[in-house]
């Protein structure tokens, strides 16, 4: 059984399926992922928009100039840049495998000018640990207006069930915090999927 949500800013729709997680991890296990690093509140906007963006910068345009369709990322959340709440958690909170490129304005941007990330990726899939369920599919500028206990709530149920930095040091698969996209190692990946599995839930398909 497929179920629908309609998000209000686009004409596409998302579907969460109940297939597929088998299917995440042998591709994970086969092609490797890269990771991409950035505040939470950014990783926000990507639940609502499916699209990640970097700055056109030489090494960024060399990076996104790399990246196919099928290419996995996992998602770093790092400490929120714009809001004050340091006690949320920090840590890997997803995984997406890429649909296409394009370039173009951030169409959820409140905190940044729509302009400064005009390289984009669109997410055709992406796995959330945490208790996406929970969270609104308003645009993220709607959100931003509601106040910062709103977008702390909805940080919560985004970043719950990441995979913490204490975790990876025991796994010994730490990744960097430096750099807004990076390769991971084999033997780090292959560690690090371990974690990743058993926090997988229904994918979020774009339609």
């Amino acid at each position: 059984m497929l179920y629908l949500i309609k998000v209000p800013r686009k004409k596409s729709s998302f579907t969460l399926s109940f297939l597929g997680l088998s299917m995440i991890i042998e591709e994970m296990q086969k092609k490797g992922f890269k990771k991409l690093t950035g505040p939470p509140e950014d990783w926000l906007k990507t639940f609502t928009s499916m699209e990640w963006g970097f700055r056109e910068k030489e090494r960024l345009k060399r990076e996104w100039d790399k990246i196919q369709p099928g290419d996995i990322f996992i998602f770093h959340s790092m400490k929120p840049e714009y809001i004050s709440a340091d006690f949320l958690p920090t840590g890997i909170i997803g995984v997406g495998v890429v649909g296409e490129k394009r370039i173009g304005i951030d169409e959820e941007a409140y905190f940044e000018d729509k302009n400064l990330r005009p390289l984009r990726i669109v997410f055709k899939e992406i796995w959330w640990f945490g208790e996406y369920e929970k969270i609104s599919t308003e645009k993220f500028p709607i959100k931003a207006k509601k106040g910062t206990d709103f977008l702390i709530r909805e940080l919560y149920y985004l970043l719950k069930n990441c995979v913490t930095f204490q975790e990876m040091r025991e796994h010994d698969c730490v990744i960097s915090t430096q750099g807004a996209i990076q390769n991971v190692s084999i033997e780090k990946q292959l560690r690090l999927i371990e974690l990743i599995k058993p926090r997988l839930r229904e994918p979020i398909i774009r339609k």
